[in-house]
């Protein structure tokens, strides 16, 4: 009996030592392997989390770019402009406070309008000696005019026939005094101004009542300089005008 565990003790021997050593292997594998990994994160862990840190970074300042961009954007394409009511009651001017206009009926809406139309007359018919600003005042006068209109061709033939730098070097001076209104179809106003002509020295020369028939149309201007001449986009399309006989 005892020489059969002995048999059996020798034959078992050798595949003890094989799995002792399989175990070491295995142990000193995964040792190694924590080694390594110790190793590697006390090395590059930390540059790893700066990287998402950067990149976090980054993508929050396109982010900010982004939204900063698009407010420029926006403010650069909003109309800055806004509309205020003047209550002009002969040489008595009264503030009448911003315009709102859903609380405005049609013919607060015509009072706007021809406030528009009234800038346009002063500017197509004043004569000042100030060269400067008679070129803007001509600049301005087209700014309420639309393309292509018969507007626009009856205002470029009247500059050719009354050209103001030509009269303000003759020494002719007209100021503009804006009448009344009526509003004479859906879209077409009827004006009533007097121009008062004067000398270089002030002497009156004449004073003569006028009036115009303006068939109108709304466009809103698109850049800012028109914006800020015509922010209302009230364009004449149509254009008559005649003196008035007192």
């Amino acid at each position: 009996m005892q020489s059969l565990l002995d048999s059996n003790s020798k034959r078992d021997t050798p595949a003890l030592i094989e799995a002792v050593e399989v175990s070491w292997v295995e142990t000193e594998a995964r040792d190694k392997a924590e080694r390594y990994r110790r190793n590697w994160e006390e090395r590059y862990s930390s540059l790893l989390a700066g990287r998402r840190n950067w990149q976090l970074m980054a993508f929050l300042l396109v982010l900010i770019n982004g939204g900063l961009g698009y407010g420029i954007w926006y403010l650069a394409h909003s109309s800055r402009t806004e509309l205020y009511m003047l209550d002009r009651t002969g040489s008595q001017v009264n503030y009448a406070g911003a315009i709102k206009p859903t609380n405005m009926d049609d013919a607060t809406w015509d009072i706007v309008r021809v406030e528009e139309l009234k800038k346009f007359i002063t500017s197509w018919r004043s004569v000042t000696s100030d060269t400067a600003a008679q070129k803007a005042d001509w600049d301005r006068a087209f700014a309420f005019v639309g393309d292509g209109s018969q507007a626009r061709d009856a205002l470029a033939k009247w500059y050719e026939a009354n050209d103001p730098l030509a009269r303000s070097g003759k020494g002719e001076i007209v100021t503009v005094q804006y009448r009344t209104f009526d509003r004479e179809g859906a879209n077409t106003f009827g004006l009533w101004w007097t121009e008062t002509t004067t000398s270089l020295s002030g002497q009156s020369v004449s004073s003569k009542m006028w009036h115009a028939w303006i068939v109108y149309a709304t466009k809103i201007p698109t850049n800012e300089q028109a914006r800020a001449e015509n922010p209302m986009g009230i364009l004449a399309t149509e254009l008559t005008f005649n003196e008035v006989q007192q």
